[in-house]
């Protein structure tokens, strides 16, 4: 990828974030660039991403998982990359330019459920706090001729419509086979 590839990865999902901001504000656990805390940024940074090579500026989209809010667990998008950590799905990075399918997934821990998304058909992220069912969000997915299937609540499914289209990637909405108990991670 030469500069200018990368110039416009970042324009593109910068610009989607922008236009999308309203309906992705409305999901609970997200914060958009200007708006994410530098020292919660700064933590998850410290813990999702290898050598901590990015800094807390580049952050776009920050996913804090945790009941606290410290930011230890979670998702961040950068123009170019998408890095989570959790307990239950270890830490997780990725090209954006890299992610083919996405398939917002229920899997099962302890029998409770946890919300998440499966990248390529082979890495799931969790976002246990993606439970919301807001009418402004069912009304989106309505007129983006999607429906919601099983537990998939609005707020993931609104956000894998969301990711699938910035990063123009397949998104797959069947239910995957069963992945077994957590960790769902090679140790």
């Amino acid at each position: 990828m030469d500069m200018e590839d990368g110039e416009k990865n970042h324009l593109n999902m910068y610009h989607s974030i922008q236009a999308s901001c309203d309906l992705l504000s409305s999901i609970g656990d997200i914060s958009l660039s200007p708006n994410i805390d530098k020292k919660k940024a700064k933590k998850a940074i410290k813990t999702y991403v290898e050598n901590n090579y990015i800094t807390p500026g580049e952050v776009l989209l920050f996913v804090d998982n945790t009941i606290f809010r410290s930011g230890k667990q979670g998702m961040m998008i950068t123009d170019k990359m998408l890095f989570s950590f959790s307990n239950i799905s270890g830490r997780f990075s990725i090209s954006l330019d890299s992610i083919r399918f996405i398939s917002p997934q229920v899997r099962y821990a302890l029998k409770n459920p946890q919300l998440g998304l499966v990248i390529n058909k082979r890495h799931f992220v969790s976002l246990p706090g993606f439970t919301g069912e807001s009418l402004l969000l069912r009304d989106y997915i309505d007129a983006q001729g999607f429906s919601l299937i099983g537990k998939i609540t609005t707020d993931l499914m609104y956000f894998s419509i969301f990711l699938s289209q910035s990063i123009n990637c397949n998104l797959l909405l069947d239910k995957e086979p069963d992945p077994g108990p957590p960790p769902w991670y090679s140790k």
